[in-house]
């Protein structure tokens, strides 16, 4: 087979299997709320559907690519609570956000 006889790869098809519910559901909320959250506060308002777990692994990689910023941590029973807001700054992803 050669390139002309390929189908051209369907992008819109993978969107919905690479884009992760939580992840949208985190920034749909917090954009919704616009206060500072605590995953744990996300995962009670998602009623815990998803578990803290997987709010804070997500929150943490909305962080990593700059959708989401830190920006306090207060101490809870030995550990640390973070609270985040939808990033002001330009992300890591330029993609992420019209211009």
């Amino acid at each position: 087979m050669t390139s002309g006889d390929r189908c051209s790869f369907n992008w819109e098809s993978l969107v919905p299997h690479s884009v992760h519910p939580v992840r949208v559901a985190i920034i749909e909320a917090m954009e919704w709320i616009n206060e500072p959250l605590a995953p744990k506060e996300l995962d009670q308002i998602f009623d815990e559907e998803f578990g803290l777990s997987l709010v804070a692994y997500s929150t943490s990689k909305h962080a990593d690519v700059g959708a989401v910023e830190k920006i306090r941590q207060r101490p809870v029973r030995g550990a640390l609570q973070s609270f985040y807001v939808l990033s002001t700054n330009k992300p890591t992803s330029s993609s992420l956000f019209c211009e």
